[in-house]
């Protein structure tokens, strides 16, 4: 009887271990990872893929402490370093006596060398905590070190939300940005004066054939793919007069995903939004009219801070290129004229089938978001907003006339009616009555129902 001193290991195709860990959620990794040393790369890949500092963050530590456990792991593994994809910072930031200070203002020489220590990360976020992110309360060397981070080569994505007086203009240089969030971030007075009055909607030298013929005389450039942008509008005045600048390497000029939020559409975004489609977004093939990540909380909010919507929002004829339109509606928008997107989205429809020009629009998404106003308020009940949405005749028939109209529209494929249902919403129709809703929106609309054009969904929260 032959024996051998080695005990049989099996060994698992590594395909198959990496399917396994791949669809694990974050609590069985850390499981996973002690199953053997074939699992461990690729779970502890994984783990570390995502760094979130975050005040909000829903952890039994406190961010102060979160952090320097990463920064006492980070340096005495430094293999971890290279292993981080993405960093996103959450904080508020105070400058008031009677406050304690934002934990990122406490940790701040800790963040500056995990900053310095992170070696691949590509994505980048500065967001607001449950107050605003000030940056002109962070100590300079943070600031200075953050502005550094966010200027590397490797970063292609950055994010910020509720950031404020954070110096807006150096971006005009990055190298590699691909994809651009500015939501309610906006740049110090300083910056501001050293550019205002800036009345660039009359500046004729700059178009795209301008800066494409500059394109041989200045930097290499890389161009910006992803905008996303909301309550922004004084940032993008910004980002739009440094591009005249020749040592410009970020270029506008190349937009193929833009997206604009409705919430916080005020004056200055107003002034640039009509002058920004027309030099920058020949080449937008996508294009998304949603709420945006800040929200009103409570129906006061609504009535007295936002902003009428602006019809240069839906300026749909200056996007040539556009394939695929999005426009998601608040639920609570729908009961306030001023801020309905309905009639704005059939006036812009029209205009385009007025030019009795082919467009190339392949894909158009209407959704209605049925998220309430207050994560923490109790389920809202929208049978009555279901049925109303099912029986509004004027807006679906009239929708129906203009998209039919085959000699504009010959591309299109798909017009899709979205009820995003959420957690915190109940109705009372059953299952047969929402499909009775359904086939009452695609009565109204014969025409693209005939061309199999018309689907009409309701999405349900996972349990």
């Amino acid at each position: 009887m032959l024996t051998s001193s080695h005990p049989f290991e099996f060994v698992l195709p590594q395909e198959l271990v990496d399917k396994v860990v791949d669809e694990a959620d974050f609590q069985s990794l850390k499981t996973l990872g002690l199953v053997s040393k074939q699992w461990c790369p690729r779970t502890r890949e994984l783990l570390f893929k995502d760094i979130n500092l975050s005040e909000n963050l829903d952890h039994p530590l406190d961010p102060i402490t979160r952090c320097k456990r990463l920064l006492e792991l980070l340096e005495t593994k430094s293999y971890l370093c290279k292993l981080p994809q993405t960093l996103f910072i959450r904080s508020s930031t105070y400058d008031d006596k009677e406050k304690d200070l934002g934990w990122l203002q406490v940790c701040s020489d800790d963040v500056i060398k995990i900053l310095e220590m992170l070696q691949n990360v590509s994505a980048v976020g500065l967001l607001q905590g449950e107050m605003e992110m000030n940056f002109c309360h962070l100590p300079l060397p943070l600031r200075a070190a953050l502005h550094s981070f966010i200027s590397r080569r490797k970063v292609i994505e950055l994010h910020l939300l509720g950031v404020g007086s954070i110096e807006i203009t150096p971006l005009f240089q990055h190298r590699s940005l691909r994809r651009l969030f500015l939501s309610f971030s906006h740049p110090p007075l300083a910056e501001l004066g050293a550019f205002f009055p800036l009345d660039v909607a009359r500046k004729r030298g700059l178009t795209t054939a301008s800066l494409s013929s500059r394109e041989d005389s200045a930097p290499s450039k890389k161009f910006l793919q992803h905008l996303d942008v909301t309550g922004a509008g004084l940032a993008l005045y910004l980002l739009v007069a440094t591009s005249q600048n020749p040592q410009a390497t970020l270029d506008f000029t190349r937009i193929q995903r833009l997206r604009v939020g409705t919430t916080g559409f005020g004056n200055p975004m107003t002034r640039i939004w009509p002058y920004f489609l027309q030099t920058f977004c020949q080449n937008v093939s996508h294009y998304a009219v949603v709420l945006g990540p800040g929200r009103p909380m409570n129906p006061e909010d609504i009535q007295d801070r936002v902003p009428s919507l602006n019809p240069s929002i839906f300026s749909l004829t200056q996007l040539p290129s556009l394939k695929c339109l999005h426009v998601e509606v608040p639920q609570y928008f729908l009961r306030i004229p001023r801020l309905n997107l309905r009639p704005y989205l059939l006036e812009a429809l029209w205009a385009l089938s007025s030019s009795h020009k082919p467009v190339p629009l392949r894909i158009l998404e209407f959704g209605v978001d049925f998220d309430s106003l207050d994560p923490k308020s109790k389920p809202e009940d929208v049978t009555q907003t279901l049925t109303d949405l099912s029986k509004c005749q004027e807006f679906w028939g009239r929708l129906d006339e203009i998209l039919s109209n085959r000699q504009v529209f010959s591309h299109l494929s798909t017009v899709g009616v979205h009820m995003g249902l959420h957690k915190r919403c109940t109705f009372t129709q059953s299952a047969e009555e929402l499909d009775k809703l359904k086939k009452d929106i695609r009565s109204y609309m014969p025409n693209l129902v005939e061309q199999s054009k018309a689907k009409v969904v309701f999405h349900f929260p996972a349990q």
